[in-house]
């Protein structure tokens, strides 16, 4: 899956919905709001302090995958939160870490 977050609208997207084997933020455009205001203005979570990982809600991506959210996407969804917390990928309260990809200059 990839989030695509265009930050000329302050747009949030849901990309590939069905691709289970990774998740990553794609950042396009540039606005007046940063990263992290739009990630928590659109209630898709929160930056990690490192910069690089926004921390994704899975309600929240869920709500983002919209009709592609079937019963077999449940299934493949909670495969992908099962295995992203084997691998240490989930923070204490649930969200899933998403590592960033600036697709443009963004200053």
């Amino acid at each position: 899956m990839r989030i695509v977050i265009d930050l000329t609208g302050d747009q949030v997207l849901l990309a590939e919905a069905d691709d289970f084997g990774r998740l990553s933020v794609a950042v396009e455009g540039a606005g007046p709001n940063s990263l992290g205001d739009v990630v928590h203005a659109s209630g898709l979570g929160r930056m990690r302090a490192d910069g690089s990982h926004v921390v994704v809600d899975p309600v929240a991506l869920r709500a983002l995958a919209g009709a592609a959210a079937t019963d077999e996407w449940d299934e493949g969804f909670a495969a992908m939160c099962a295995y992203a917390a084997g691998k240490g990928w989930v923070e204490a309260d649930g969200g899933i870490l998403a590592h960033v990809e600036w697709h443009e200059d963004v200053s």
